[in-house]
């Protein structure tokens, strides 16, 4: 079982931020199975609490549990991100999540990340992060997606995923995050 403390380690460390989201708008309305507290039982003081905000977007925050300045990058263990649904074609749960805290800028982060779910029959949930091959060839540099636009990410992701093949390859099995069980419901 992953930890929770990875979620936004690997976050963080994604290669596949993106400086805008992969569409303007939510494509899908709120899965209603995601909102509540997430933990890992082997990290009782870990959660990921997500939450509604407006009509059809998700207020995301991870807390590590610790209670003081153990990483100078992202503080006492608090991550906050916002977002909303740009599902793929065949059932595929994608989110295009916008970090504001701590603020993208001040971590040398592109704001964005997709980031695809899957709640298991059992109740929990599983997050993955795309598998950086499933995308379409970017620039250089730490941010190879930073200038390219949303939409035509989509629309290259929405491709691979029209076959069982690209399905398989879409996300990052390494990556993933979960099975997460429901702490608290909302």
């Amino acid at each position: 079982m992953k930890r929770l403390l990875a979620p936004l380690a690997l976050l963080a460390l994604s290669a596949c931020h993106l400086g805008e989201p992969l569409l303007p708008e939510p494509n899908a309305d709120r899965d209603p199975r995601l909102l509540g507290e997430w933990h890992n039982p082997e990290q009782p003081g870990a959660s990921l609490r997500i939450t509604a905000e407006g009509d059809r977007r998700y207020r995301i925050v991870h807390d590590t549990g610790a209670k003081e300045e153990n990483d100078r990058d992202f503080g006492p263990g608090k991550m906050t991100f916002v977002g909303y649904h740009t599902d793929l074609p065949g059932g595929i749960r994608l989110l295009s999540l916008e970090l504001k805290d701590p603020p993208p800028k001040e971590i040398e982060l592109q704001p964005w990340l997709p980031l695809g779910y899957e709640v298991k029959a059992d109740g929990t949930v599983v997050f993955r992060l795309l598998d950086y091959r499933s995308l379409p060839p970017g620039g250089d540099g730490p941010h190879p997606y930073a200038g390219m636009p949303g939409r035509k990410i989509w629309d290259h992701l929405a491709k691979v995923a029209s076959t069982p093949e690209g399905r398989a390859r879409l996300f990052d099995s390494d990556t993933a995050i979960g099975p997460l069980q429901r702490k608290r419901a909302p």
